[in-house]
């Protein structure tokens, strides 16, 4: 570790690991060669009947060397590098809109509850007898929605009315997740004790594990 490494002519080793060096194979490697943060030279003299993986470094190989299995580089240039921080900065924003539209989901359920009241009962009532019917009339109707908004939105007089769409779509959407967020949060032991708003934030949490937790969603 951390120096050069260097395998002779009529040698035979298993593996040859370096971390932080160069190696130069002459002999034979029967498994695997792997390097991290260095170079490696393949003479033509040398037989490597493993895989070859070098992270960090390039790969000289000399004509006639006998290499019998896959080759993985993987270089730390300034292009390898931006692409690694683009790559690393969009899936943390990613994770970061996940994490503020689940807390978002999580606080207007109670919070509808809590202004409407009894007013969403119906709704509630709704998600009781029919929740398959809810569902297929939710997903047909947004369809016609983005249908209907897109062909509004062509003009400049239809935009207007594509937005008021798009909020009452948003509306519809913030009611019902609350009336399942009550019907979920009912599943729950002793839940017939609790105020309408605790079984909301409860049944919204349950809705957020499963959108968010493998192990659910």
């Amino acid at each position: 570790m951390h120096q050069s490494t260097v395998i002779p002519d009529k040698q035979s080793v298993e593996n040859v690991i370096v971390i932080g060096g160069d190696a130069t194979i002459y002999g034979t490697v029967r498994e695997a060669i792997v390097i991290f943060n260095g170079d490696l030279t393949v003479k033509k003299s040398a037989k490597i009947e493993g895989i070859i993986l070098v992270i960090g470094g390039s790969i000289h190989q000399e004509p006639g060397a006998h290499v019998t299995d896959n080759v993985l580089s993987l270089a730390f240039d300034n292009a390898t590098k931006n692409s690694l921080f683009i790559a690393s900065i969009t899936l943390l924003g990613i994770w970061l809109v996940r994490i503020a539209c689940s807390l978002l989901l999580f606080i207007l359920s109670p919070l509808t509850v809590y202004l409407l009241k009894h007013r969403i009962d119906p709704f509630v009532a709704y998600v009781y007898r029919s929740p398959i019917q809810l569902l297929t009339i939710g997903f047909i109707g947004s369809l016609l929605v983005i249908a209907l908004s897109i062909l509004l939105s062509i003009t400049m007089i239809g935009i207007p009315f594509v937005i008021f769409l798009l909020l009452l779509v948003l509306l519809f959407f913030i009611v019902g997740l609350a009336a399942v967020s009550i019907r979920m949060g009912e599943w729950l032991p002793k839940s017939t004790e609790r105020p309408a708003t605790i079984k909301a934030a409860t049944g919204a949490g349950l809705v957020i594990a499963g959108i968010n937790l493998p192990l659910f969603g």
